[in-house]
């Protein structure tokens, strides 16, 4: 199956190795997932999305010992500068959440840092689906002090606080759990609001099999899918946007979707 990927090696960003945002795209937003992979187009973040990584950046500095002051300079001087070429509205309110969710996340690490020892951060993993290549890379690498057994923290930064794991964030566990053998475990910050400080709640998934088929079921329709297009025009001509979707709200992807299929 992997000679059906390795056909658009030379196109757009190729698609290999597969990465979570890769399956993510081909299964629930085809068209973006052409335009980035196959045609080559880049866009432009969203302010919620920059909030997630350097929220997380300025916790991995403060566990390396920076003050929490100068972690939080850090992590708004980042923000910044990420935010320079976007054009979401979002940017201001986002900005303003910044150390809320800062404060959260350094509290609650604290607390376990007696029982706990950070190993790595952003450590990058591998491991094939099916044959085919995947790469990913993990938030929070710690081992107990106590049992001496190592464990994954995926930090999410969000709006609201979820009443259970959603599809996409258990498939992306699952595939962390298959590439490490170890415990992956979900951390959410919630964003402080006018009456309400930030939250913070974790998730664990019981059962990762189940995810884990979800994903090897994509890599199996994804191999099926590329047999039947050898070039961006069969891409392009197998694919019909809906105008309505709500990925045409950015404005780079609409005229992307413009110049690519016409409308």
């Amino acid at each position: 199956m992997i000679e059906h990927f390795k056909k658009f090696d030379d196109y757009g960003k190729g698609l290999l190795p597969l990465s979570f945002s890769h399956l993510n795209e081909f299964a629930f937003y085809r068209e973006r997932w052409a335009l980035r992979r196959i045609f080559g187009y880049e866009f432009p973040t969203s302010a919620p999305a920059i909030r997630g990584q350097v929220v997380e950046s300025g916790i991995n500095m403060f566990l390396h010992g920076m003050s929490i002051e100068e972690a939080s300079e850090k992590m708004i001087a980042e923000y910044d500068a990420n935010c320079l070429e976007i054009t979401d509205p979002k940017v201001d309110d986002e900005r303003n959440n910044l150390i809320p969710l800062l404060e959260l996340g350094t509290k609650t690490f604290q607390e376990y840092a007696y029982r706990w020892t950070l190993l790595n951060y952003q450590k990058k993993v591998e491991v094939e689906i099916d044959g085919i290549p995947f790469i990913g890379y993990t938030d929070f690498h710690f081992e107990d002090k106590n049992t001496k057994e190592d464990f994954f923290i995926d930090l999410k930064t969000s709006k609201l606080l979820p009443q259970k794991i959603s599809i996409s964030h258990a498939m992306q566990q699952a595939i962390y759990q298959k590439a490490t053998n170890a415990k992956q475990i979900l951390w959410y910050l919630k964003n402080p609001t006018k009456t309400k400080d930030a939250e913070y709640i974790a998730m664990t998934l019981d059962d990762y099999s189940e995810p884990y088929k979800i994903c090897q079921h994509i890599v199996n329709v994804m191999g099926n899918y590329l047999k039947t297009v050898n070039s961006p025009d069969d891409v392009r001509n197998s694919l019909i946007p809906n105008p309505d979707n709500w990925i045409w709200k950015e404005q780079t992807v609409l005229n992307a979707r413009k110049e690519v299929w016409g409308y």
